[in-house]
């Protein structure tokens, strides 16, 4: 059979979990596939030595146009040059006309529900939010299949569109093999490149986007502040300095700046070294489709503070401490209760050191094989218990 699969960004210098999550599961196909020809259609950009080519794969760099261009009209005509079977779209969007069957993976459909603004969001955020708001209403229903990764997504995509219920797999996102626990001597570089010393830090990714929580983050760390001097200086990473300045200002809180460390965008081969020195990692989004992030802490040992709905539960299990990330006052508890307690610390990293080995890009990716192979004699595979997950109650925390 004859895959392509569309990875546009996988060589981009700045890459976030979407372009993770197709790397990672190229490679393990790559690996372990030796039946069907793959085709992986991409641009040639500045991490272009991240993948290499082999009989069973054939790397495809597009001209350097925007994605939506290459998307809906280059590709088409690509699937007809490959005499593709299958087309594979990575990225929560595909093309609106296809020559072959049609896989899409939707991490998530944030960007169509109503509580979702365009306020907070760079130019980039906006730009993509609208093309995907187009063309997802009408890919999504043409689909042959379309994967998510996690059960609560699962259900948000149907309660928008039921008539997807049994065209959607779960094949669950894993943290890639180099997060895990370090001795401090192969971590001395990152520590001089981003100044973490000696001084004690807590681990939060900032990021832009309004669903990351930051005026929350924020606000908790002022009432802790409020105490007394913050014990800890609280790693920010991938926002600038200009825009935490500017929402500790509208926030009335300025006295923060001292205590944060704003390192902006951090390459994924950095984060364990970064991870591996933190009291423990906030992750208190408002909204996830799965939350890579929990499962890499957990990877190195790292204690885990995140959120009690959306996909957060799914993925941790009982192996973090939960907070309501609507509430300040609730984010800075967890903080305390977590740096204070020793014992409680000691358990969540054993159990988040479990939890991490019920998740694997291997098994992810033969259950994506099997979704292939599946989908040219229409036959739905049985994929959606993939992971045994127990979803726990967080109304209290069970450590």
């Amino acid at each position: 059979m004859r895959i392509g699969i569309e990875a546009f960004r996988i060589y981009r210098k700045h890459k976030h979990g979407i372009d993770i999550v197709a790397l990672e599961l190229i490679r393990q196909l790559q690996k372990a596939d030796k039946k069907n020809q793959y085709f992986i259609f991409c641009f040639d950009e500045q991490e272009n030595n991240l993948l290499y080519e082999s009989d069973n794969l054939k790397i495809v760099c597009l001209p350097n146009v925007t994605g939506p261009i290459a998307e809906q009209f280059i590709m088409p005509f690509l699937t007809l040059k490959y005499k593709l079977d299958v087309l594979h779209s990575t990225g929560n969007t595909a093309p609106l006309i296809r020559f072959c069957k049609q896989i899409i993976t939707l991490h998530d459909i944030i960007y169509l529900e109503k509580n979702n603004t365009f306020k907070g969001r760079s130019l980039y955020q906006r730009i993509g939010n609208a093309y995907r708001r187009l063309i997802v209403p009408n890919v999504v229903k043409r689909a042959d299949r379309i994967i998510t990764v996690s059960t609560s997504e699962r259900d948000a995509i149907v309660s928008r569109y039921p008539q997807l219920n049994n065209k959607i797999e779960i094949i669950k996102n894993a943290s890639s093999s180099h997060f895990f626990k370090k001795p401090e001597s192969t971590m001395l570089n990152t520590m001089v490149r981003y100044k973490l010393f000696d001084e004690p830090y807590i681990l939060y990714h900032g990021n832009g986007d309004p669903k990351k929580n930051v005026n929350n983050v924020l606000l908790a760390l002022c009432l802790i502040q409020k105490k007394g001097s913050l014990p800890f200086k609280v790693v920010i990473t991938d926002i600038s300095e200009r825009k935490i300045k500017n929402k500790l200002n509208k926030l009335g809180i300025p006295q923060l700046l001292p205590y944060l460390i704003l390192t902006n965008y951090v390459s994924n081969i950095e984060l364990p070294d970064i991870y591996n020195k933190a009291q423990l990692f906030l992750y208190p989004s408002l909204r996830e489709s799965f939350g890579i992030p929990i499962l890499e802490a957990m990877s190195c040992g790292v204690p885990v503070i995140t959120s009690n709905c959306s996909s957060m539960p799914e993925v941790a299990g009982d192996a973090a401490f939960f907070v309501d990330p609507t509430s300040p006052e609730s984010i800075a508890k967890g903080i305390e209760t977590v740096y204070y307690d020793s014992k409680l610390k000691e358990k969540l990293i054993q159990k988040g050191i479990e939890r991490t080995q019920l998740f694997s890009w291997k098994q992810s990716a033969e259950l994506l094989q099997q979704a292939y192979e599946s989908i040219l004699d229409n036959k739905i595979v049985a994929i959606n218990t993939q992971i045994n997950l127990s979803i726990p109650k967080v109304e209290k925390n069970p450590l």
